[in-house]
C-alpha cells in the first residue's frame, strides 16, 4: 500500500510540474520562411492560389504520395477549399481566408484533433526590382491548452524544414518556365 501511495505522490508530482510549467510556454506561435524568385509575382501566384496546383510543389505531397486530396466546390479566391488523408500528412482541412492576387493568400488550417485550434498560413509576395521575396509564414494560437502549448515549441523544428523545401520546389517551377 505504501508503494502505491509513492507511485501516485510521483505521477501527482510531475501531472502537476508539467501542468504548471506550460503555463510559462507561449499561448501562440509564429514562424515564417522565405526565399528571392526572379521571375514576377503573377507568375507564381497561380501555383500558390489555386489549390489544385499544390501538389506541383508541396512538399506534404512529396512525404506521402498516398495522400487523398478531396477538393471544395471552389479551390481558388476567397471560401477555396480541401481536405487531405494521408498515413504521413494525418488529416485536415484548408480553407483560403484572404485572397489578394498576386500580393498575398491566406488559408486557415484546421488539423485532426485540433479543429478548435485553426492554424493560419499566409503566402506574401513583395517586388524587389526584378524579381520577389515569396514568405510563407504560420500562426495560431492554442485556446488556452496547456498540452498543445509543448507542441507549440516543436511546430517551427518539424514544420520549418518543409516550408523550405515548398518555397525551394516553387522556386525551381517558377524559374524554369
Amino acid at each position: 500500500m505504501k508503494i502505491l501511495k509513492i507511485i501516485l505522490g510521483v505521477i501527482s508530482v510531475i501531472f502537476l510540474v508539467v501542468f504548471l510549467g506550460s503555463l510559462f510556454l507561449p499561448k501562440s506561435y509564429y514562424f515564417e520562411r522565405s526565399i528571392e524568385i526572379e521571375a514576377p509575382a503573377e507568375n507564381v501566384f497561380p501555383l500558390i492560389g489555386e489549390l489544385r496546383n499544390w501538389p506541383q510543389w508541396s512538399p506534404w505531397n512529396e512525404m506521402d504520395p498516398g495522400m487523398k486530396t478531396t477538393y471544395g466546390p471552389s479551390t481558388s479566391g476567397v471560401g477555396g477549399s480541401n481536405s487531405w488523408v494521408g498515413e504521413k500528412a494525418g488529416k485536415g482541412s484548408m480553407r483560403i481566408t484572404e485572397y489578394v492576387s498576386p500580393t498575398r493568400m491566406t488559408c486557415e488550417l484546421k488539423f485532426k484533433d485540433w479543429e478548435d485550434s485553426p492554424s493560419y498560413a499566409t503566402f506574401t509576395l513583395v517586388p524587389n526590382e526584378d524579381r520577389f521575396t515569396l514568405t510563407w509564414s504560420f500562426k495560431g494560437e492554442f485556446s488556452g491548452n496547456p498540452i498543445k502549448r509543448y507542441f507549440g515549441i516543436l511546430f517551427e523544428k518539424l514544420v520549418g524544414e518543409q516550408y523550405e523545401t515548398g518555397l525551394v520546389n516553387i522556386k525551381t517551377l517558377v524559374e524554369a518556365e
